[in-house]
């Protein structure tokens, strides 16, 4: 996947909300970081308190790997945390 593509996919689904371009820090909670350091491209959510999930990191040799498994992982807290998506379907 592209940066266009990504782009375009977080637009069209509205997925932006979970979304932060950065590492994680004290102002990404509830959200999926997308990083590059040292040319390694990586994802990680994070939860309510914007601590990381350890079992959610991952990393890339590759930028479009990892906006691939980004668009995964917002579609996932998407309907996880949207009200009336739960996957309990409360």
């Amino acid at each position: 996947m592209n940066k266009s593509d990504f782009d375009e996919v977080v637009r069209v689904e509205r997925l932006g909300r979970w979304l932060a371009r950065s590492e994680p820090s004290g102002a990404t909670a509830n959200k999926l970081c997308l990083f590059e350091r040292a040319g390694t491209w990586y994802t990680v959510t994070t939860d309510e308190r914007a601590g990381v999930i350890e079992t959610t990191r991952r990393s890339y040799s590759n930028q479009s790997e990892a906006l691939a498994d980004a668009v995964e992982g917002l579609r996932f807290l998407r309907d996880v945390l949207s009200p009336g998506r739960g996957l309990d379907g409360a």
